[in-house]
């Protein structure tokens, strides 16, 4: 498939699970990659993954909280391909605690990269797609976003991230870029293997699918809503859980 041919896609969290999916499968369809994460090593296995299938992709390292280094990588890949057609905000990180038990650095680290890296990096982007009067952003919000127990900051973030993705539909839709976001439910990454068993498999037996999803399943979404088949579709945030509910 090669409908994404010309089109220059960044990606940030690029190096793992969820972002690394969105990555092959935007690869898989033409698209030239910016793979961006705060982890060397795994942008560039990503890069090479990508490369060895016969795709194009350019990784940058950076910290998504950092606006010298978010510039900086709008500015490496305008140097290496001229534009930015997509951008798709998936770095994310969990800190989990409850309330009574949350301390204030990990209030202040999960808000920085969830809620202002995603603030940072569709800044710096959106002024180039509006220059050219098009774009697509996909930002990775949650089912979270409507609360979860013992994630006081990262269900604040998330929620933050779905207003925030309003916010810039009402925004940009004048510069013709469409901005939606993703709520993920249950979905087998890195992350969520941190998440005990037990607890594990009380929420599989709440989901009507009885399974957990697959990075694979949120990379389809993305890819549908980075086209040019989703290009009236605004401002949402769609919810991907297999039915399952908080």
């Amino acid at each position: 498939m090669t409908q994404f041919n010309n089109k220059v896609a960044i990606v940030t969290g690029a190096g793992r699970g969820i972002g690394k999916a969105i990555s092959m499968k935007l690869a898989a369809q033409g698209a030239r990659m910016v793979l961006a994460d705060i982890n060397p090593q795994d942008l560039n296995s990503v890069r090479k993954e990508i490369e060895g299938q016969g795709g194009i992709a350019e990784a940058i390292p950076v910290d998504v909280v950092n606006s010298q280094q978010v510039q900086e990588m709008v500015k490496q890949t305008l140097q290496k391909f001229t534009t930015i057609d997509i951008l798709v905000n998936n770095a994310g990180i969990i800190r989990d605690a409850s309330l009574l038990k949350m301390t204030e650095k990990d209030f202040d680290d999960v808000i920085a990269v969830n809620l202002k890296g995603v603030f940072l990096c569709t800044q710096a982007c959106a002024q180039i797609m509006a220059q050219k009067k098009e774009g697509k952003i996909v930002n990775l919000s949650s089912i979270a976003k409507d609360g979860n127990y013992g994630q006081t900051n990262y269900a604040a973030s998330k929620a933050g991230v779905a207003a925030m993705t309003r916010t810039w539909a009402l925004e940009l839709s004048r510069f013709n870029i469409n901005v939606n976001a993703i709520a993920p439910g249950l979905i087998a990454t890195d992350m969520t293997a941190k998440i005990p068993q037990a607890i594990k498999e009380k929420m599989v037996k709440m989901i009507p699918l009885r399974r957990e999803g697959q990075p694979s399943d949120i990379a389809e979404l993305a890819c549908f809503l980075a086209s040019k088949e989703a290009s009236y579709i605004q401002g949402e945030v769609i919810t991907i859980s297999g039915g399952f509910k908080f």
